[in-house]
């Protein structure tokens, strides 16, 4: 289960009486487990969850395709929306509503086929001809009562090297949903909608009408000033610290999005581990050095020409112009937490990761 965060804003969080329970390695623990449905988040989930019931009423399958960056939340996504279809095993047969696949690069017919009937629990999913795979296929997905396909690494579609690979797994793809009538989801690499425009794919294409981005967070505006930093208010009422670390506050959350590019993944791996630290540390908050020693140790690779914004020798180019724009969230603080040098080495936190 992750960690999620309900109360009412207009009460202090009682964290104590949350957190102050738990032994250091549960709340280890509790870190790793945080999730937090933001708004943009929601909006997908909605869209896929459309494409599945829409589907089951319509003339033709409802079909979208997600495109976003590495880091911007695609696999988190997927795996919070399939984790609401659990798979049962019943004793005569296996139920498996929503079949989430990673398209294997480079891509075949024969290996995307096996992967998705291993994924159904198919004991003998790459034997056969790619016919007699497909068959089975098929037969598989009517007896598991699948009701969406989600194939995450669309990309993978787009082989360079050999269009021929590329047309026939597309032709292969088009015909099994005409046969299946099951909705599918690609999900991939920017660019990926390349593979559904390419000429001869005018089907496919037409199947997959529906297009959505998953975008970074940025700091261009009051409203997404105002989203980045409501993320990161729900993000600290979930860390299992007993003080508040005020990672909204704007000068705080300037710095987290200067250090992360606004990329959900960077942003959650770098308070995640901040918030490691202080807890092996035994401090109930996280400060500037803690940040400042988390990126070092796990983002500043994805950045080598970037200074640690969380150093307060580092000048910010730019920073009282983004810092003016940024509006306040309701009940996010700005008080500022003084730095504090942590008490443990890293090297003490890295075996319980």
């Amino acid at each position: 289960m992750s960690t999620r965060t309900r109360h009412n804003h207009n009460k202090p969080l009682d964290r104590r009486g949350r957190f102050g329970k738990y032994t250091e390695a549960e709340r280890l623990q509790l870190v790793e487990k945080i999730f937090i449905q933001y708004p943009r988040l929601k909006k997908l989930r909605e869209r896929i969850e459309f494409c599945r019931t829409r589907s089951q009423t319509a003339a033709e399958p409802e079909c979208m395709l997600i495109a976003g960056h590495t880091g911007a939340g695609k696999s988190t996504l997927i795996k919070w929306y399939a984790s609401g279809f659990p798979v049962r095993i019943l004793p005569e047969r296996r139920i498996h509503p929503v079949l989430v696949v990673l398209v294997p690069s480079p891509a075949t017919v024969k290996g995307l086929a096996t992967e998705m009937l291993k994924a159904l629990g198919d004991p003998a999913a790459d034997k056969g001809a790619t016919s007699s795979q497909t068959l089975r296929l098929r037969k598989y997905i009517a007896a598991c009562e699948v009701e969406l396909i989600i194939l995450d690494e669309f990309q993978h579609f787009d082989d360079r090297q050999s269009k021929n690979i590329l047309k026939t797994i597309s032709d292969w793809l088009k015909n099994l949903l005409n046969q299946c009538n099951i909705p599918i989801v690609l999900a991939g690499m920017p660019g990926c909608e390349s593979v559904l425009d390419q000429k001869g794919n005018e089907q496919l294409k037409r199947r997959f009408a529906s297009r959505d981005e998953i975008l970074p967070f940025s700091w261009d505006t009051r409203e997404r000033i105002t989203e980045f930093r409501q993320l990161l208010k729900g993000i600290d009422d979930a860390l299992p610290l007993l003080k508040d670390s005020h990672l909204a506050d704007v000068e705080t959350a300037f710095l987290i999005y200067t250090a992360t590019d606004g990329v959900i993944d960077y942003v959650m791996e770098l308070v995640r581990w901040a918030a490691a630290l202080a807890i092996k540390s035994g401090l109930e908050q996280i400060d500037n050095s803690l940040l400042a020693q988390a990126y070092e140790e796990r983002i500043a690779q994805a950045f080598p020409k970037r200074p640690n914004p969380f150093n307060p020798q580092v000048e910010l180019k730019q920073r009282t112009e983004p810092l003016r724009r940024a509006s306040r969230v309701p009940n996010a603080t700005n008080k500022r937490v003084k730095p504090r040098k942590p008490k443990r080495p890293m090297s003490d936190v890295l075996s319980h990761r």
